[in-house]
């Protein structure tokens, strides 16, 4: 049988109580295994809406803010990167308060 390739649960398995976490170890390390490949195709996501966009921009040059309109579908293509990393915890896009520099200018005030 030739390989197929890696198929991880993307659901919590059966069983688990959230409430009860640490009732049963496995199901509560098959869960975070779950939570973590959800996490890692957020980021892909990301990853590859951004890749398509840098190719527009790249191939486009000064023009891009009006012909990577048409590629993106009217800038669907960028709200859905900016949704996709909103929770991603991937660059400085989710950045909030607490993740201000608490030194510099800014921080003296």
């Amino acid at each position: 049988m030739p390989w197929d390739g890696v198929r991880p649960n993307l659901e919590d398995p059966p069983g688990f109580d959230p409430a009860d976490k640490f009732k049963d170890p496995v199901l509560y390390f098959k869960h975070r295994e779950a939570l973590v490949v959800n996490k890692y195709l957020e980021v892909s996501e990301a990853k590859y809406i951004r890749q398509k966009l840098r190719e527009c921009y790249k191939l486009e040059g000064v023009n891009h803010l009006t012909e990577c309109r048409e590629v993106s579908r009217d800038w669907e293509l960028a709200k859905k990167y900016i949704k996709a990393i909103e929770g991603a915890g991937v660059y400085k896009a989710n950045s909030g308060p607490k993740d201000q520099a608490t030194w510099g200018p800014s921080a003296s005030s």
